[in-house]
């Protein structure tokens, strides 16, 4: 377990309140939280802003682990400008494999680190998506190895206000 990340004071309520739920849900005696220890029941104000990546192997032409979306919320998805579920990162984002700059996190985040970042998106969002907070939280189902990525995502509109759905 990772007690000596912290977040920002400035960072979301979201963010504030999604680490404090992983944190909770920890097995104990060290380890990380796995899936079956997330109940989203358990957190329906975080649903909008909240995303599970799976994590797989490197595949023959890819030489990082790959990252597909099992579920992902409403607020991310107008983030992104479309649903993501069940997309591969590699394949929405054809940079992602040789950017460092774009996939750096996720990797640090399969070696059991959870970061956080406010700032320009650096995947292709909805064209009104001028900033986001996003942190990203291992998941282990047997404690330590990363099999799964939770997420928090906050976009912002060029106002450096939360991003709203048009009616």
């Amino acid at each position: 377990m990772t007690a000596d990340f912290v977040l920002p004071d400035s960072a979301h309520r979201v963010m504030q309140d999604g680490l404090a739920y992983w944190r909770a849900a920890h097995p104990g005696g060290g380890l990380l939280p796995g899936r079956q220890h997330i109940d989203p029941l358990n957190m329906p104000r975080l649903l909008p802003y909240a995303w599970l990546l799976e994590v797989h192997p490197p595949a023959e032409d890819i030489a990082i682990p790959r990252f597909r979306f099992r579920l992902v919320g409403s607020h991310v998805d107008l983030g992104f400008g479309g649903p993501k579920t069940g997309r591969w990162l590699h394949e929405m984002e054809p940079d992602f494999v040789s950017n460092v700059a774009m996939h750096a996190s996720f990797i640090a985040a399969t070696e059991g680190r959870p970061s956080h970042r406010r700032g320009k998106p650096r995947f292709g969002m909805n064209a009104e998506a001028a900033e986001l907070e996003r942190m990203m939280l291992p998941l282990a189902g047997n404690g330590r190895d990363v099999d799964m990525l939770l997420g928090f995502t906050v976009f912002y509109d060029g106002n450096g206000a939360e991003l709203l759905p048009r009616l």
